[in-house]
């Protein structure tokens, strides 16, 4: 029997700009959020979950609410799930950083994968994170259905460990506002597969 993990994105936020660096700052959903996030519900309301795991930032666990819809399972708030830390950086808009900060600005997109903002932590540092955490949670649910409501970020670094790639890779698969996507695991030959939920 395969393990079967639900890798979710929370639903949109409450943003006055729509690019604007947003790492662990806590948002809630905002009114369209909260529209994705009732889709999920109806999405996932045929598919048995034996448990599911949040990040503790609201969004997520606001989005995870709806989706489970008062089904009785267990959950568990992680706080390695968070999305990356983007240190003095979060809540500032892309132009604001530009215009302050040009070089690290282009820096970072030169060496996404690396480029830590002040007080904050890179992609890599992200995946140390993260990588462990998920591991554990495979290890546990082994033939098992789960959900795990998190952040873009954090998908994108467990789908380039799953599947061989790097984080600059990763950035060419798109994972939008309350995106699903569903990762089944073969016990016979060890092999992850990815679809869209």
């Amino acid at each position: 029997m395969e393990t079967r993990i639900y890798l979710v994105r929370h639903g949109q936020i409450e943003l006055k700009n729509e690019k604007t660096y947003i790492g662990q700052l806590d948002l809630p959903l905002s009114p369209e959020g909260i529209k994705q996030a009732q889709t999920l519900q109806e999405q996932f309301k045929p598919i048995p979950l034996d448990c599911a795991y949040s990040s503790p930032l609201c969004r997520c666990v606001e989005t995870l609410d709806i989706l489970l819809g008062g089904r009785s399972i267990p959950r568990f708030t992680i706080d390695a799930l968070q999305e990356i830390n983007m240190g003095d950086w979060d809540g500032k808009s892309f132009a604001e950083i530009k215009e302050l900060y040009l070089e690290r600005f282009e820096q970072r997109g030169r060496e996404l994968d690396v480029f830590a903002p002040p007080a904050g932590e890179s992609f890599v540092s992200l995946q140390q994170r993260v990588l462990p955490v998920f591991a554990e949670m495979v290890k546990e649910n082994d033939a098992k259905s789960i959900v795990i409501l998190t952040h873009a970020g954090v998908i994108r670094v467990i789908l380039a460990k799953l599947f061989g790639l790097t984080i600059k890779e990763v950035f060419k698969w798109k994972i939008p506002y309350a995106g699903s996507l569903k990762l089944c695991y073969n016990q016979n030959n060890g092999k992850w597969i990815c679809q869209n939920q």
